[in-house]
């Protein structure tokens, strides 16, 4: 976000008043449709027997042309900086992705994209494609360093399937190396559950091997009476502990890079922000984030959307059962400019995250890792830091309203 359209959105905040511009961020979800049962998946895990998607939605993907009214809608809106296709199914699963990415290219050379893969059905001829499209990243869900953890925790895949996206890998890097370029960058999203959590150094190990650019761990998010199985045990987070410590001997926190004996370095984001969710998890629930949400107000409703393979807008990452509107009966710009979505700004500011409210937040309000397992951290600490010095700063607080009185205007 320009440094412009950042002080009219905080200026926005500072009157909790409506919108003026498009999300700095927009996930979309372009199919629910998957190939893969990963068995910590909020939609397809075997655990989840009744809980899982139902049949009738884990066939629904978005067609092109309503795809192409968003980012027509946002292009007229501004503010937008990234899009990372993502959701709940694998995106190369729709038949159109690339005409998508082409399409988001034309609205604007600066936006940033991201696609969030298993990455099993990207092979040299699309990898080229996504090269020569400039796609920005990619983050793959990988939660194994080895072989057979992969198989362990991807129950209709095999260790096949880990040495083809590692083939894949190798051949981006040799793309990347020929032209030059540092990117498409490469991220292991890697979920942590007691599974794989043995593996935490093989996936450093796998990651410097393929020359990857960063691993992001996180905890493994839980369905209430169904997934919860796979929370570490005391004995489990005292091992993982010990191993995240022994790991960051090699870390520097100012950079963020891991660098092993031989001189290789990946990127470890948040590695410090993890190993204090590890210490602080709730062992019977799942949560980790019950001592920091509550002390940032939330800024979702401004900064970042998601778009639904059902065609809902939802205003966070764990909104799905809260949407703002429907894309079948709205146009993007309607639903982020509604009465609803205004009202879900000036809630996130005003509001505790224990009010009623925010209780279609996540899987199950009683399981506290709605709000309290919070995805938007990562935007809204930045933001309210970013407010702080425009309150002590009257200078800046007027130089943003100016821009918000020019939008309003507009």
């Amino acid at each position: 976000m320009k440094d412009k359209d950042r002080l009219s959105v905080a200026a926005g905040i500072m009157r909790s008043e409506k919108a003026f511009m498009g999300p700095e961020v927009l996930h979309i979800d372009l199919t629910n449709r998957c190939n893969f049962n990963c068995i910590a998946c909020w939609c397809r895990s075997p655990l989840l027997r009744d809980k899982a998607m139902p049949e009738w939605e884990r066939k629904l993907s978005l067609p092109l042309d309503l795809v192409k009214g968003i980012f027509d809608d946002l292009a007229c809106m501004g503010g937008l900086r990234q899009v990372k296709i993502v959701g709940g199914g694998e995106p190369f699963m729709h038949p159109d992705i690339l005409q998508v990415i082409r399409y988001i290219r034309q609205k604007g050379r600066g936006i940033e994209i991201d696609i969030n893969s298993n990455f099993s059905l990207v092979n040299e001829s699309i990898a080229r494609e996504l090269f020569d499209l400039g796609v920005d990243s990619f983050t793959i869900s990988l939660w194994a360093g080895t072989p057979a953890t992969y198989a362990r925790v991807h129950p209709n895949q095999s260790e096949d399937t880990f040495n083809k996206i590692k083939n894949t890998l190798a051949r981006v890097d040799s793309m990347k190396k020929a032209a030059g370029s540092a990117r498409p960058r490469v991220t292991f999203h890697n979920v942590i559950f007691n599974l794989n959590y043995m593996d935490i150094r093989d996936m450093i190990n796998f990651a410097l091997e393929v020359s990857a650019d960063n691993i992001q761990f996180v905890p493994v998010d839980t369905v209430k009476g169904k997934t919860e199985t796979l929370l570490l045990d005391s004995a489990q987070r005292l091992e993982l502990l010990s191993s995240l410590r022994d790991i960051r001997k090699n870390y520097t926190p100012e950079n963020r890079l891991y660098k092993d004996d031989s001189g290789r370095m990946v990127t470890l984001s948040d590695f410090d922000s993890f190993i204090n969710r590890v210490e602080r998890i709730n062992m019977s629930t799942g949560a980790y984030d019950e001592d920091v949400v509550e002390l940032y107000p939330c800024y979702a409703g401004w900064l970042f959307a998601r778009v639904m393979a059902t065609g809902d807008v939802v205003p966070c990452c764990k909104g799905h059962r809260m949407p703002m509107g429907n894309l079948y009966k709205n146009s993007f710009r309607d639903i982020w400019f509604s009465d609803i979505y205004n009202e879900f700004r000036r809630n996130g500011l005003t509001l505790s995250k224990e009010d009623p409210y925010f209780s279609r937040i996540g899987n199950e309000a009683e399981a506290r890792t709605g709000c309290y397992n919070c995805d938007n951290l990562w935007q809204n600490i930045p933001m309210h830091a970013c407010l702080e010095k425009l309150r002590k700063n009257p200078l800046l607080l007027k130089a943003g309203e100016a821009l918000l009185k020019l939008k309003r205007e507009k």
